[in-house]
């Protein structure tokens, strides 16, 4: 599954421009709005906390993409049938695409981060201790997602495709990414502190902010990663049986 995603991305100059192209643009506009804000107000941890932010959530998004956009890419292709017609399990179907997200999130995650600290003189190692378990926080909260997405794309076919550009962003707003969660409305707040990714920008930002770390955030977030993995898992095992019973393998993208 790694080399069939990797010989998809050898031949398809736009798989490997789409990676960098629209972190760039996000990262640009948010850059300028930051070097903005930090010349007219006294935000604490200063331009810092927006250009972090961004980073980060780039690495959540990212993940639940790729890993539902692997499958959207072998519908489309009609390659789907033949894959679930050869001796792969679907564990091993599922285990191969998150390896493979996990590599190309990895490594735009670096350029992107290389492209930050030239810009913008910010260095995502700033983030300091919270960084490693907060990237992996993420990269869980992302597979999760990403295994929803795949749950629904193969019961109800290509027409849930949208949710593989949707779902990370209707979840946004509740995850205080850019924000601090008491900021939230009160009746928006249980919400948000159920979602992983906001207990690792509630980490990020006291630590930019005041240089402590919040163990307490980051272990809250991974406990809650397992709760949406061990969902995603057992959904998409469901979606996965109930096709097969009706016979909804052989019609691809139906």
């Amino acid at each position: 599954m790694v080399l069939q995603q990797a010989y998809v991305m050898k031949h398809s100059p736009l798989r490997i421009m789409e990676m960098l192209y629209w972190p760039l643009i996000e990262v640009v506009l948010w850059g300028f709005i930051a070097s903005y804000l930090d010349d007219r107000t006294n935000l604490p941890g200063g331009v810092a906390i927006l250009l972090g932010a961004v980073v980060l959530w780039d690495v959540c998004f990212r993940t639940q993409q790729e890993l539902a956009m692997s499958q959207l890419m072998d519908m489309w292709d009609r390659s789907i049938l033949n894959l679930y017609a050869s001796p792969m399990r679907q564990s091993e179907y599922v285990v191969g695409a998150i390896v493979f997200s996990f590599v190309r999130v990895v490594l735009g995650t670096t350029l992107l981060a290389v492209f930050v600290a030239a810009s913008f003189g910010f260095s995502i190692l700033d983030v300091g201790a919270t960084l490693v378990p907060s990237f992996l926080i993420l990269l869980g909260f992302g597979w999760g997602l990403g295994l929803l997405i795949r749950a629904t794309v193969l019961r109800f076919g290509s027409n849930a495709e949208v949710l593989a550009w949707s779902l990370a962003l209707l979840i946004q707003p509740a995850a205080a990414v850019f924000y601090p969660v008491d900021s939230l409305p009160g009746w928006l707040q249980p919400i948000s502190h159920a979602i992983p990714v906001s207990h690792v920008f509630e980490a990020a930002r006291e630590f930019l902010a005041h240089g402590r770390v919040l163990w307490g955030e980051l272990a809250t977030g991974a406990a809650l990663d397992v709760v949406y993995l061990v969902a995603g898992a057992l959904v998409l095992g469901i979606a996965y049986k109930s096709v097969r019973v009706r016979g909804l393998l052989s019609r691809p993208g139906y």
